[in-house]
């Protein structure tokens, strides 16, 4: 937009283009000044139009204002733009020798914790579970523990975990769900559709479910400090002692990293490093859908689009929203590597308000926007994160047990929280809480790492090699094929549990399906990713054959290890067991 600015001088008339001077007595002159002004975009003119209350929360997807979507795109900006290599950052965690009696607490100890958890929005569920266990849990929360108003879709058989662990009840669990929806679809634009029933099929109130969590946190004896963040952690030989921000100090004999993906400490572990890759989200919740009932899993754009100077392939995701029967919560999401060209996220929402209504066939005036979500979710190749230091642990994303895949990891956080919640109770109750033990708790996990593979693969390179529509083929091939060979092939799949036996069964009949877009996933993947791969593929059969028959036969003898032994052989054959997938039942 240009503003003209008229502006009455003596002596003179000032254009912008060219400067004129009339020196005639009496003569008023004129200066034209051309001031250019941004006009807003679409998404800033959307969401200035939406009220945002007290409902905003932390992690991700909690905030919901125009000003947080810029803070958000100036930290990913910060992330495309820096230097590869270790950075500089600060030093939140230090060791130190001896014991904490040996060094003054000064008089703003607030107490003494066998656990405390920093960050209480995915936390407070891992708290939750070990204070059922009797032990004494803290939880630090720099805001206020609040679940955000943007639902998320589960499947029911993810939600009862939290029932086995003892987070919730059977009612508290259908208390929380806010919607219920079937048929559930994985999409291929312009090549057909598969239908699933009962895979992230439930919307769930996050608001509902921590605060019920947390009441039943507090319930079981735990200690809750909010609008408290961390300053540092010093590790002593028989503590962890917290420095908080507000001056008081905690202390724990273990200290779990639940921060998320943009953690201090677990930004002081990798030394800075920029992530390998990022899944960048935007969408909304609307109002106005009269075609509402079922869900996408996953539906693919036919092919590669260009998005500000990026090529992107773009990925949607949509359900019911249970604020009302026409309100419908709807995702597109995208793969890069983080660079100088990378779209930002008011990009991708600019491109969202153009084909946001040819996907779900509907007119954008006819919608009512009630909320606009947003959300940045590094990957690194080299995940689950070990323990770095004594006595520190990461949990949820910031340990980054989640699928490369997906984006947010409560499911993630609901499939491995018993096997945490038990060993982590463990590791107190026998005092084993150096780096190495715990480690073993975040062990490699070749599934997980086999999982790289498909995101390098639905991520679009800058110079392309491949036809544009490669990744929908490819898709839509590969579900194809997982169709054919049944339930037990396409269930765990669809919520990110990879098994030796179905991947194996569904690569060689994309082989016999379709032989011809072979050559194409080596240019897109590349042949080293590709070697790379291969081992975590051998490993994933070398687990699957470890979980089934040599834990079955070593499992009984460990009773009678010493306690650190038992405590690490315990997480090997655990690791064999969720590393291969088997925790999985249909």
């Amino acid at each position: 937009m240009v503003v003209l600015q008229i502006q009455q001088l003596n002596g003179f008339v000032n254009y912008a283009s060219r400067d004129r001077k009339s020196r005639g007595r009496g003569r008023a002159s004129t200066k034209v000044c051309v001031q250019t002004q941004v006009a807003p975009s679409r998404t800033q003119r959307i969401m200035e139009k939406i009220a945002v209350g007290g409902g905003e929360a932390g992690g991700a997807g909690g905030v919901y204002s125009y000003n947080a979507l810029k803070r958000l795109d100036n930290i990913w900006s910060n992330i495309c733009t820096q230097p590869k290599g270790p950075q500089e950052t600060k030093q939140i965690v230090s060791r130190v020798s001896g014991f904490s009696q040996d060094y003054a607490m000064e008089n703003n100890l607030v107490g003494t914790f066998d656990i405390a958890v920093c960050g209480g929005t995915l936390g407070i569920f891992l708290a939750t579970a070990l204070c059922a266990k009797g032990l004494r849990v803290a939880v630090v929360e720099r805001n206020a523990i609040r679940g955000r108003d943007q639902e998320w879709n589960i499947s029911r058989k993810e939600m009862k975990e939290l029932i086995e662990v003892g987070v919730l009840t059977e009612e508290e669990i259908e208390d929380v769900i806010a919607a219920n929806f079937n048929p559930n679809r994985c999409g291929f634009e312009n090549l057909g559709d598969i239908w699933v029933e009962d895979i992230l099929n439930l919307g769930v109130s996050p608001a509902k479910l921590v605060e019920t969590v947390k009441q039943r946190f507090i319930s079981l004896g735990g200690v809750i400090l909010e609008d408290c963040s961390l300053s540092s952690i010093t590790i002593y030989d028989d503590l962890a002692v917290m420095q908080l921000s507000k001056g008081e100090i905690l202390s724990s004999r273990l200290v779990i990293d639940a921060m998320g993906n943009f953690s201090p400490i677990l930004k002081q572990i990798k030394g800075g490093r920029k992530p390998d890759g990022m899944c960048l989200v935007v969408g909304s919740c609307a109002h106005g859908f009269k075609e509402n009932s079922s869900s996408d899993v996953i539906y693919s754009s036919s092919s590669v689009t260009k998005v500000a100077d990026a090529n992107v392939q773009l990925f949607w995701e949509a359900f019911p929203a249970g604020s009302g029967p026409l309100d419908r919560t709807t995702y597109m999401f995208t793969y890069t590597e983080p660079q100088s060209t990378s779209p930002s996220l008011e990009d991708l929402l600019e491109e969202y308000w153009k084909l946001m209504p040819t996907y779900q066939g509907v007119s954008l005036d006819e919608l009512e926007i009630l909320r606009v979500v947003y959300g940045i979710f590094p990957t690194y190749k080299n995940s689950p994160l070990q323990a770095a230091f004594d006595r520190v642990l990461q949990f949820g994303d910031a340990s980054g047990i989640q699928s490369p895949v997906s984006f947010g990891g409560f499911g993630s956080l609901t499939r491995h929280l018993g096997r945490l919640s038990n060993g982590i109770y463990e590791a107190i109750d026998g005092d084993i809480l150096d780096s190495d033990s715990l480690s073993k708790l975040n062990p490699y996990m070749p599934n997980l790492s086999a999982s790289w593979l498909f995101q390098r693969a639905m991520s679009a390179k800058q110079n392309l090699d491949v036809s544009p529509s490669f990744t929908n083929e490819l898709l839509h091939v590969n579900f194809s094929c997982m169709q054919r060979l049944g339930e037990s092939v396409l269930r765990p799949f669809l919520q990110d549990v990879i098994q030796f036996g179905p991947l194996a069964k569904t690569l060689g009949l994309v082989m016999l399906t379709k032989p011809q877009i072979i050559p194409s996933i080596f240019k897109q993947v590349g042949i080293h990713v590709l070697l790379d791969w291969s081992v975590h593929f051998f490993m994933l059969g070398l687990y699957t054959f470890l979980s089934a028959y040599i834990d079955p036969v070593m499992r009984p003898s460990l009773e009678e290890l010493p306690l650190k032994t038992k405590f690490q052989w315990k997480r090997r054959l655990e690791a064999w067991k969720y590393g291969a997938g088997l925790d999985y039942e249909l």
